[in-house]
């Protein structure tokens, strides 16, 4: 017979978060038969993520006064091997968490854990064991699922389920794109901005009226911290456009001119004195 524990509720002004549930059955059975039955009728075996965790999970278990107690998420699969939780690779344990003289690998294959529910200094404390014999299976239903976080993944812990959003989205679901400042008007021109969007990765392009050109860059783009990239392009008059163009034109000719004019009159030096060529230190003394 299985039995829901307890539905974790934590209430924040007007807003409800739901996190996972523990369950538990009182059939016993061994671990592998164990975490079948969590993964049929639940998400997975236990999995415990912290000291607080631990022993609010075993707040909510019946009291035992001895064995079989209850099978948690997390083995190994030989001796040098470290222990690790089910499914996220975790290998969080406690300073605490293991009874007195555990883990002992008393048969050599005790590559599974209980938890004990006893009263007294072992309570909530852990223990190796062979994996074939038969516990009670602690498992966990969670709330996460592909919808929990538009733009984000779902964790959850007691009392809480949290969405962690990708770079450039924010809200309790990840939901919200990061804002940009809003443009401001644009002397001779307006900025274009596809749907109208100023939010992360929206890229925006300055449109100059008539008579005027913009200087480069064209479009500027929302960042992921909220801010414009490159700097804010604007419109000039051709008047200024064609005078800025002469003179990098000028100034490219000079340029060229006085490159030419040097390299002609090396060319002169060189022929109205053959010998210059001839460098003093290879000349041979007889």
């Amino acid at each position: 017979m299985k039995w829901t524990l307890i539905l974790l509720v934590g209430i924040s002004l007007a807003n409800t978060i739901l996190s996972w549930t523990y369950h538990y059955s009182n059939n016993t059975m061994n671990w592998t038969q164990a975490r079948q039955y969590c993964q049929t009728n639940f998400t997975d075996m236990v999995v415990i993520q912290s000291q607080k965790e631990n022993d609010y999970i075993v707040s909510l278990l019946p009291n035992k006064t001895k064995s079989p107690y209850y099978w948690i998420g997390i083995t190994k699969k030989h001796i040098k091997e470290i222990w690790t939780w089910l499914g996220n690779n975790s290998t969080w344990i406690g300073n605490a968490s293991w009874a007195e003289n555990e883990p002992n690998n008393n048969h050599s294959t005790e590559f599974c854990v209980e938890i004990y529910t006893s009263t007294g200094k072992n309570r909530g404390k852990w223990n190796d064991e062979k994996c074939s014999n038969s516990k009670h299976p602690v498992c966990f239903k969670a709330q996460c699922n592909a919808k929990s976080c538009v733009r984000g993944s779902c964790q959850e812990t007691i009392e809480n389920t949290t969405c962690h959003c990708e770079i450039g989205f924010k809200g309790d679901r990840c939901q919200t794109a990061v804002e940009c400042p809003q443009l401001p008007q644009t002397d001779n021109g307006d900025f274009s901005c596809p749907g109208g969007n100023q939010t992360f990765n929206s890229t925006c392009q300055l449109k100059c009226h008539f008579g005027f050109l913009p200087t480069v860059p064209l479009a500027i783009t929302c960042g992921a911290n909220g801010l414009w990239t490159g700097p804010r392009p604007i419109c000039k008059s051709y008047k200024q456009a064609l005078l800025a163009m002469a003179g990098c034109a000028a100034l490219l000719v000079l340029c060229c001119v006085c490159f030419c004019w040097m390299k002609r009159r090396k060319r002169k030096k060189l022929a109205r004195n053959p010998g210059e060529t001839t460098s003093p230190s290879s000349e041979v003394h007889g």
